[in-house]
């Protein structure tokens, strides 16, 4: 009997052992796995753009577990060109070089730094405000309304995006084309910097990247038709 209770007691914290050993490792993993770096490349206006914003994005970001795996970077620009005179012309006409504007200048302005158009280190604040021109389909006129309605918990007033898109529109633009990467078509995403050929797997992409503990949204993943604006 002593000996069977011995073999009990040091098998049960054998396996205790055992047991907190990998929920320790499973943590550190957890702790330590980089996020993964979602970067979209794309313009209003343009309703593949919009169906990937509106659709798989969207989805993806409403969900507090896959948002906290992400890196987020978005760069409102797709396949505006600058003229020889140094102006510029936009796909889709001045409306999407308007909400264009909008979308970057509110970016820039979150942290009164250019550069933020390169690191993306404000695009998850602007998400709401970009997302709700997305589902406006990118008409210039539901900016104001759209940016009130989203960004009401910043002390950043609608006036200065304005103010931006006229006075500052060169600076913006130009910091948006130097970080606009050649692409073939728009919405262009690109999953820890490869492209995403099947846009509407974006989530089953992220959960794949991911080197930690996968989240629990990553047992479920959706896919449907795709769309695309060409260059």
């Amino acid at each position: 009997l002593s000996f069977v209770t011995i073999s009990l007691s040091t098998m049960f914290k054998t396996v205790t052992a055992l047991l907190l050993a990998i929920a320790s490792c499973a943590a550190a993993t957890s702790e330590t796995a980089p996020n993964v770096k979602v970067e979209l490349y794309f313009e209003a206006k343009c309703p593949g753009c919009q169906d990937f914003t509106t659709g798989p994005l969207k989805r993806l970001l409403a969900k507090p577990d896959m948002a906290a795996i992400v890196d987020l970077k978005l760069v409102p620009f797709g396949n505006t060109k600058q003229n020889a005179d140094g102006t510029w012309t936009c796909q889709h006409g001045e409306d999407e070089c308007t909400s264009d504007l909008y979308e970057l200048c509110t970016q820039y302005k979150l942290s009164g730094n250019i550069d933020s158009i390169t690191t993306g280190d404000t695009s998850f604040a602007a998400w709401p405000f970009i997302l709700c021109m997305e589902e406006a389909e990118g008409t210039p006129s539901f900016g104001q309304s759209c940016y009130e309605s989203t960004m009401n918990t910043t002390a950043l007033p609608w006036s200065t995006i304005q103010k931006c898109t006229t006075t500052e529109a060169d600076l913006v633009q130009t910091a948006a084309m130097k970080n606009t990467p050649a692409h073939d078509y728009v919405p262009w995403p690109l999953v820890n910097g490869v492209v995403l050929e099947n846009s509407n797997l974006l989530q089953k992409a992220v959960c794949d990247a991911y080197t930690g503990v996968p989240p629990a949204s990553c047992k479920s993943v959706q896919s449907s038709a795709d769309g695309r604006c060409k260059n």
